[in-house]
């Protein structure tokens, strides 16, 4: 008799089991998940909250949202609250949520705005101190003329800039000795500055003629006289005008007529920049030619994704031999500059000389 009081007897295929609800949103289910009574849908919400890391706000800021599976919008911050509080455990592989890495060219392309605007604040401030000859005409920027006296003040604040942009975009070169790293850097140096100044000058200019930026600011004009570099009437100023000149007159002839052949847009350019790093003949390590070789990898992966994605190209291989020969012509023109560099370094010192006599 007892029996047939109790409800359930009525209904002989109605089982305790079918009123058991999710624990955290109170929708009806029929089986166990994570081993406790919930739903599919809130354990598969825990694991991926537990696995990602990731720590959710709370819509209202109260903390005390419904979680019921009657609101068309559950709080997620409040959702996994109630997971904790009903003793949900999953003990799944965890992991980190990482932003994923900056592509090489995009990290070039950051860090070489950056180095142009420090270089922009330190050289207007030494003019500003120093004073300069004068400016060539634009219609947008103030161009200083190059200045003999300044020019070196200006190459000292270019290095310094550059080790900052070599430390920040190669960051794998960091864990070499430091001896590799320093060989690795001088040799990188004037590479990177000669394609910075073709760079700028495309931008200051929109082609490369007869002028060519010397430094963020400053400018050399080809037709120019040379009285406006070099005002002082001193006995080297000849031999210091032809090398000067010649110079110029090598670039225009080795660098120039390549250079506007391959018309590469502003990410060829910082791809370049990337490429020169990894042709050298420097004695180094494996471990060390190790990660040149990675930079060249990521860069022409990069660019084969730039090409396809952003200019629709797929056959690029035109574009890439553009880029492969001026890298080979930056290496030449790399000889030249240092053989220009030491000459023009002895004759700092014979300059200064002078004006520290008068």
């Amino acid at each position: 008799d007892n029996a047939r009081d109790d409800p359930f007897y009525l209904c002989p295929f109605f089982s305790m089991e079918d009123h058991r609800s999710c624990l955290v949103c109170s929708t009806a289910i029929d089986s166990v998940h994570l081993g406790m009574d919930i739903c599919r849908a809130c354990a598969s919400f825990f694991k991926r909250s537990k696995t990602t890391g990731v720590v959710y706000p709370c819509r209202q800021g109260t903390f005390l949202c419904s979680v019921s599976k009657e609101n068309k919008f559950i709080c997620r911050r409040c959702r996994f609250d109630k997971c904790m509080s009903v003793g949900i455990v999953y003990e799944g592989r965890m992991r980190v949520r990482a932003k994923p890495p900056v592509p090489l060219i995009e990290r070039i392309e950051r860090e070489l705005r950056l180095m142009i605007e420090r270089r922009r604040v330190k050289e207007i401030v030494f003019i500003r101190i120093c004073g300069h000859n004068g400016t060539i005409p634009h219609p947008r920027e103030t161009v200083y003329l190059m200045n003999t006296s300044s020019s070196i003040d200006f190459h000292l604040i270019a290095l310094e800039e550059s080790k900052v942009f070599f430390d920040s975009v190669y960051p794998a070169l960091t864990t070499i000795s430091p001896e590799e790293k320093d060989k690795i850097f001088k040799d990188y140096a004037i590479k990177l500055n000669l394609i910075v100044n073709y760079y700028l000058t495309k931008k200051m200019f929109g082609e490369v003629a007869k002028k060519l930026m010397s430094s963020v600011i400053t400018c050399y004009d080809d037709e120019l006289p040379f009285d406006y570099y070099y005002p002082e009437d001193k006995g080297n100023k000849d031999f210091f005008e032809s090398s000067i000149r010649g110079y110029a007159e090598d670039h225009a002839s080795t660098f120039l007529p390549q250079f506007k052949r391959a018309q590469i847009t502003d990410k060829e350019f910082f791809a370049l920049i990337a490429i020169v790093l990894a042709e050298h003949d420097l004695p180094i390590s494996d471990e060390t030619q190790q990660i040149m070789d990675n930079v060249r990898h990521e860069i022409i992966q990069n660019l084969q994704c730039y090409y396809r994605k952003e200019l629709g190209i797929y056959d690029f291989s035109t574009r890439l031999g553009n880029l492969m020969t001026l890298n080979h012509i930056v290496q030449e023109c790399h000889t030249l500059a240092k053989v220009t560099m030491r000459f023009y370094s002895k004759f700092f010192d014979v300059y200064m000389t002078e004006r520290l006599l008068e």
